[in-house]
């Protein structure tokens, strides 16, 4: 779905990239960037400071980590209503843009507590009703206060005029310049605290407000707001109509009005969160649905940059075919109209994680522009995040969650609707597998909720940082998963009834957890039910970790006498038991199942299932088919074996997959040889045609390999991988699995010998029928080639430049930034270090960002070592003055790759020095720990013979 687990969209993408690129010896890439000014913008600047004769003055604190708390957020809202914003927006092109900003607002009682979140360059103008105050006494930590002697009881009226930067890590209103024609974008992007990096604002959920936009920008620049259009105007005689939206004349300078620059004014939005607003501009191009008005739909428009239109056309009909089918479905389901005026997707480059709901004006990553024929699997998550986003017009837009620690409001139901939206709803039936591929993101839930940080589905989250830490696995999924499990006990109707008196109820107003569950609660009431739900809330919202469930059969003659499911909490879970509604199958010798559905077990260590007393004895046993429930499934030990022999005759795909699952965290939970499950993989995913469970298994593979097992043994188990994989690609027949059985050669490829293969299929192709290179598949071959010491620096850069000759994009430049960084050579390493840390560097995050993936090459660690004492020596800085974004990345792209009890020694060591109130910093260091504990308890399950813990090198932990 989305999304904003920033660490897993971008360092996955970054980590890629050490294997996407090569190298061009010649540019080390590490300069620092010069900032041009423009002439247009400057002259507005110096006629707006003339015209106010006010001192112009910039916040000396903006680089401070400030976040808004819940209480703050609580004594605002307390006196705050009626929120009116009007924001003029002066797009140029470069790296700054203009402000002009009005908000109108309501006082139930003045407050010395009252301020407008603003994390901006300079405020060029400030008046509070009607009093000029200079923002030298107003202007600080990324605040702009309201002093309390200028405010009143009733009505407020705030005016600020500002000078900001455009963003360059994706948060606020993000800068981009495509390399191929050199246009130049922008996009905002808000969630959870950064619309107040574009405006000043009241930046929290509960103070919903209107907003009124008004843009000037490049002639040839389309800009998409929350709103339709009213007026596209020149910039010439504009005086009357400025003065009636209330913005002076002058912020249109006769420079600016003489120069190829269009005025546009947008309907005012509904009232919505802050969060939610968004501003999109640049020269897009676009498509538009055909779908007539009085079909039902809202004009619907899919937006991209111009350089991109080629491989965005082919899908055009299916994402707005989705997306009708999305409309028409949750209409019904939610009883509920679609509520906004437009629904406009955007394509956003550099974009932080998969989509992003801004009310009727959805940005996705474009990582979902297909420039190479997609395989299936990508097309459903691609699917199933269009049809999530879609479902927040409803829950998350329409009606908004109180405060952060409901977020799971949003995200657990977008998440779960959406995939239960894929498998039933008219017109998405090629998309009715969504469940496998859903069970697969339940892995991200399952590893989360048993860290040291897991929590809570309704989080603590005591202020905006908080908000920012629980974009994870446990919001998302873990939540997601909750409510399938709500869903089958309830049942569908009872559900469906229950969200329409939601939508009824609380229509453009903000809710809690109490809210959406007294709708359910009444839905029961009405169907005659008397199931409790409290008793479920605080079962499964209100506690941390996942429960462990593992059956018992006791049997005699061939029949069971009792059946016992047994149930225990998982590591750094609370000691709880839950109740879990499941279906169990039980498996004769032919592998045939008879399921058993709706099994209730009890809150309890041990719950007896009489229904299944009498029954058959079986060869094999799975609780939670149909993957209703939310635990860890243990097999008992007939089951294990009778598994790993007859994997490939389990009929039913999602339950094949969860059975997969279940080896592997038996693996993770050093109950099981690494050695072993990886012989499975060879003997099993030679067999499997169901493309995610064989992408699973081998995705399990290649986490076994990189993590558990000892570095020495590398090549040893990668390589029967590698072979399983070339051979069934010589015999493949379907084009889909190729694309799968090409990317994972690649990636197994670990001799000499197998990237002289690999260089050869650059060469001369793969020379078998329908399995070719794409871009990306060029330049992961590109990297194997360049990490090898044995093959010549000139091939390498030779190979790379070929391929950039004819990729001008921006993958193409991330793709030569991580090569340049994976250059063998000590001197480059110790620039490229410095140029890491150098605060005043002014290259865009993602760049760096793929720096950093090639810097911490497998194949250098004599270059790499002398950095891990170093990296030690700098993280707690690192956090302290940069970014979120960019220290996260730091973290995870920079540090060690072994994990050792001395390179454990040093997290810990770190851990006891982080400050209380770096909660990012110790969330991160917290988890590392854990991993690394975790895979040095492995290490006598996956060495050939048992070993030293002490002598043994384990590779870093994911």
């Amino acid at each position: 779905s989305r999304r904003r687990h920033t660490r897993s969209s971008l360092v996955s993408w970054a980590r890629r990239c050490v294997q996407e690129t090569g190298i061009n010896a010649e540019y080390m890439g590490i300069q620092k960037m010069t900032e041009a000014k423009n002439p247009i913008l400057e002259n507005q600047v110096k006629e707006i400071n003339d015209f106010f004769k006010y001192e112009q003055y910039a916040d000396p604190q903006t680089r401070d980590k400030i976040y808004l708390s819940h209480v703050e957020a609580n004594e605002r809202s307390n006196v705050i209503s009626k929120v009116q914003y009007l924001l003029a927006l002066f797009l140029h092109k470069g790296s700054e843009y203009v402000g002009y900003f009005s908000a109108d607002f309501d006082l139930s009682a003045t407050s010395d507590k009252i301020f407008f979140d603003f994390q901006g360059k300079q405020i060029l103008f400030y008046c509070c009703n009607d009093e000029i105050v200079p923002a030298k006494d107003v202007f600080l930590k990324r605040r702009v206060q309201v002093p309390k002697k200028y405010q009143k009881e009733g009505h407020n009226k705030i005016i600020i005029a500002y000078r900001n930067d455009y963003a360059t890590n994706g948060n606020g209103l993000h800068h981009f310049v495509d390399p191929e024609d050199k246009e130049e974008y922008v996009y905002s992007n808000f969630e959870p605290f950064a619309a107040n990096k574009m405006f000043p604002c009241f930046d929290q959920p509960n103070l919903k407000g209107t907003l009124k936009l008004v843009t000037v920008t490049p002639n040839n620049w389309e800009v998409i707001g929350n709103e339709l259009e009213l007026a596209t105007l020149p910039l010439t005689n504009l005086g009357q109509k400025l003065l009636d939206l209330g913005i002076p004349p002058i912020m249109i300078t006769k420079e600016l009005a003489e120069s190829n620059y269009k005025f546009r004014e947008f309907k005012i939005t509904r009232t919505i969160s802050t969060y939610l607003f968004a501003c999109i501009a640049g020269p897009y191009d676009s498509f538009e649905s055909g779908r007539a008005k009085e079909e039902g739909y809202p004009p619907m428009r899919i937006f991209f940059r111009k350089s991109l239109r080629k491989f965005v056309e082919p899908y055009v009909e299916e994402f707005f075919n989705v997306t009708e089918c999305g409309i028409k479905y949750y209409e019904q389901s939610f009883g509920y109209k679609f509520p906004f005026s437009k629904y406009d997707q955007i394509y956003c480059p550099e974009f932080n994680s998969g989509a992003m709901e801004n009310v009727g004006a959805v940005t996705f990553t474009e990582n979902y522009v297909f420039k190479d024929p997609p395989t299936e699997e990508t097309r459903l998550r691609f699917t199933s995040t269009i049809l999530h986003e879609l479902s927040h017009m409803w829950f998350g837009d329409l009606v908004t969650m109180n405060w952060w620690n409901d977020l799971w409001l949003n995200e657990s139901f977008a998440t779960f609707i959406s995939n239960l939206c894929m498998s039933i709803g008219v017109g998405l039936y090629k998309y009715q597998t969504s469940w496998t591929q859903f069970h697969k993101g339940k892995g991200w839930a399952y590893r989360e909720d048993q860290e040291p940080t897991t929590h809570p589905i309704t989080a603590t989250v005591e202020n905006t940082e908080d908000a920012e830490n629980i974009f994870d696995g446990i919001t998302y999924m873990k939540g997601a998963s909750s409510l399938k499990q709500l869903y089958y006990l309830i049942s569908h109707d009872t559900f469906c009834d229950g969200l329409k008196e939601y939508f009824k109820t609380f229509e453009w107003k903000n809710t809690e957890l109490k809210d959406f569950i007294g709708s359910l609660q009444n839905a029961l009431k009405r169907a005659g039910s008397t199931i409790d739900l409290d008793a479920w809330v605080k079962q499964w919202l209100c506690t941390k970790g996942l429960n462990e469930l593992r059956p018992e059969i006791i049997s005699k003659d061939g029949l069971i006498t009792e059946f016992r499911v047994h149930q225990e909490a998982a590591v750094n879970g609370d000691p709880i038991c839950r109740m879990h509604m499941l279906d169990i199958a039980l498996y004769d010798k032919n592998f045939l199942a008879t399921t058993v559905k709706r099994v209730l077990i009890e809150p309890k260590p041990i719950t007896v299932i009489d229904i299944l007393k009498g029954k058959p004895t079986p060869v094999a046993t799975y609780l939670n088919v149909n993957d209703f429930a939310f635990s860890k499934i243990q097999l008992d030990a007939p089951s294990i074996p009778a598994f790993q022999q007859e994997l490939n005759k389990i009929n039913e795909n999602l339950t094949r997959l969860m059975i997969w699952r279940s080896l592997w965290d038996m693996v993770r939970d050093g109950k099981a040889s690494t050695k072993d499950f990886l012989g499975l993989v060879v003997k099993q995913a030679a067999l499997e045609q169901v493309e995610p469970i064989f992408t699973s298994a081998l995705g399990f593979a290649i986490a076994a390999t990189t993590w558990y097992v000892p570095i020495e043994f590398h090549k040893t188990e990668n390589t029967p991988l590698f072979e399983m994989v070339i051979k069934r690609l010589k015999i493949e027949t379907s084009e889909n699995m190729k694309k799968h059985l090409v990317n994972h050669a690649i990636a197994f490829a670990c001799t000499h010998e197998h990237k002289l293969l690999l260089l050869q299929w650059l060469k001369e192709g793969t020379q078998i029928k329908d399995a070719i290179l794409s871009q990306t598949n060029k330049y992961s071959i590109i990297g194997k080639i360049y990490e090898d010491k044995d093959f010549p620096l000139e091939e390498k850069a030779k190979l790379l430049q070929q391929e950039l000759d004819k990729d001008k994009s921006d993958e193409g430049l991330r793709a030569k930034k991580a090569c340049e960084a994976a250059l063998p050579n000590a001197e480059n390493k110790a620039k490229l270090w410095n140029w890491f840390l150098d605060e005043n560097v002014k290259e865009n995050e993602h760049m760096i960002f793929s720096a950093m993936a090639g810097f911490m090459s497998w194949e250098q660690e004599d270059l790499t070592k002398p950095y891990q004492e170093k990296y030690f020596d700098v993280i707690v800085k690192i956090f302290e003055k940069r970014t979120r974004s960019y220290a996260e990345e730091f973290f995870y792209l920079m540090k060690p790759h072994d994990n050792t009890p001395e390179i454990l020694a040093k997290f810990e060591n770190l851990l006891k020095v982080v400050k209380s109130e770096e909660k990012t910093l110790k969330k991160c260091v917290m988890e590392e720990v854990e991993d690394i504990k975790r895979v040095m308890s492995c290490l006598l399950y996956t060495s050939p013979s048992p070993r030293d813990l002490s002598t043994s090198r384990m590779p870093s932990s994911a």
